[in-house]
């Protein structure tokens, strides 16, 4: 899986890629502390902004059927 983190913040733009979703939240949080827009958009190609990371981190928001995934 691949998550694309994006951060903007006057003339700047950064693109990264992650493959799982604790680590692309972390490097999120990191350049929205620094002062810059930041979206995750998720495999499925859901668009997570900062008030909803939290949600990347649950099993739920990963698959759009809404079904858990137990592994």
């Amino acid at each position: 899986m691949t998550f694309i983190i994006e951060a903007i913040k006057d003339d700047h733009h950064a693109t990264d890629f992650r493959s799982s979703a604790i680590v692309a939240v972390i490097l999120a949080r990191k350049r929205a502390a620094d002062g810059f827009a930041v979206s995750i958009t998720a495999p499925s190609g859901r668009l997570y902004f900062a008030d909803q990371f939290n949600l990347l981190l649950t099993n739920k928001s990963l698959n759009p059927q809404g079904i858990a995934d137990d592994g």
